[in-house]
């Protein structure tokens, strides 16, 4: 029946080559769509790495005041905020924290090789207010803090880049900066500073004083019923430690959703898009069907006249339909096979095949949802009845 369906799309190539295009059209742009969220989909399904419920991040900006006063107000800050029942533990960090859309960049090496990594300078208590799980060594200790010793905790995609199959803990890494060197006293897991939808890649938190400029962010575990009312009180006191520095204070969940918002807008305009596209594509080729259908049905009566059976009248056009409509998906999946043999937007070539494979399912349920009306119409014709019209 297949080879039979083939010579009569063939026979007709001129009237099908439109209807072919547009299908071919809708499956280059719904696999650019279905890339896009299975890519999006991988990153949101591996863990996140940390907690941000109830964790306020207060900025401190130096301004005009001296180093020493700043950092030392910081600090003060930090210790001030422990002294309310509403804060269960407070920690010292840089200002890329987790959904700031900040980053901080450095080469960090180990021998021969050497890795760009998003650092964080940290404290011994950055940890608990998280709730970061470690999967080997530990974290930083106080002692190591306080006295400024060198090292660093280190995800697991910086220790696989950098030592591969070798143990990390205990070796020493660098900076391509200085010529210091650091212990790697600990590994834990995903670490997603930007949220959800962020691709896995490499972090080093390091002790924020071995590295000589003290971390200007104090985050906040604090309570579920600490309210407005109690942040007030507490910005005021903030300000009262460090008159001349600026301050801010912002919830992780409220940084979330915006991180949320700005990765999710592409995604519900390239849906949007390709909805629209699909809807003119169903509409397009309901309207061809129909026509055609009409045009046959001379061919139709006569077939129902030699004994053909509404079901197989029915299954033929919608069969055509799928026939048609696979010849523009297999141009289709030539084009989006290049995507992953060329490294385009480098991404991992097993995204690309499960979007061809969605695009290509769900353009033949639109197909043949679409030719099913026709085609039933097809199924209900008369043979009497045409053969009376000619």
């Amino acid at each position: 029946m297949i080879k039979h369906l083939i010579k009569l799309i063939w026979n007709k190539k001129r009237s099908n080559f439109l209807l072919t295009t547009e299908i071919f059209a809708s499956f280059i742009v719904l696999f650019g769509v279905m890339s896009l969220v299975f890519y999006n989909y991988g990153n949101y399904a591996q863990p996140l790495g940390y907690d941000y419920k109830d964790v306020w991040a207060v900025y401190f900006t130096q301004q005009d005041m001296p180093d020493s006063l700043f950092h030392d107000a910081v600090g003060r800050a930090r210790r001030q905020a422990l002294s309310h029942r509403e804060v269960k533990e407070a920690a010292l960090s840089s200002f890329n924290t987790p959904y700031s859309q900040t980053t901080i960049q450095w080469n960090i090496t180990h021998e021969d090789k050497t890795l760009l990594s998003q650092m964080i300078m940290v404290d011994e208590h950055y940890a608990s207010v998280l709730n970061i799980p470690l999967e080997e060594g530990r974290w930083m200790e106080r002692a190591e803090v306080e006295s400024g010793q060198p090292v660093v905790v280190l995800n697991r995609q910086a220790e696989e880049a950098l030592f591969g199959d070798e143990p990390a803990l205990g070796k020493m890494v660098g900076f391509s900066d200085s010529d210091k060197k650091w212990k790697v006293v600990g590994i834990l897991g995903n670490f997603k500073i930007s949220g959800e939808f962020q691709e896995l890649e490499p972090m080093v938190f390091l002790n924020h004083r071995a590295h000589g400029v003290p971390a200007e962010v104090v985050l906040l575990k604090v309570n579920a019923d600490a309210d407005a009312s109690f942040e007030a009180a507490l910005m005021k006191e903030f300000n009262g430690l460090a008159k001349d520095a600026n301050i801010e204070l912002s919830y992780l969940e409220g940084q979330r959703r915006s991180q949320l918002s700005i990765t999710r807008v592409p995604m519900i305009i390239a849906a949007a898009v390709c909805g629209f596209l699909l809807l003119n594509a169903g509409l397009g080729l309901l309207g061809v069907l129909w026509f055609n259908i009409r045009k046959r049905r001379e061919e139709i009566g006569l077939r129902r006249a030699l004994g053909a059976t509404r079901s197989g009248i029915l299954s033929h056009f919608v069969g055509e339909a799928v026939v048609i409509s696979a010849f523009a998906m297999v141009v289709g999946l030539f084009f989006a096979g290049q995507f992953p043999l060329l490294g385009v937007f480098g991404l991992d070539a097993g995204i690309y095949l499960s979007a061809a494979l969605a695009s290509v399912a769900i353009l033949l349920v639109l197909v043949a949802a679409c030719a099913f009306v026709p085609s039933r119409e097809a199924a209900q014709v008369q043979p009497a009845m045409v053969l009376h019209e000619e």
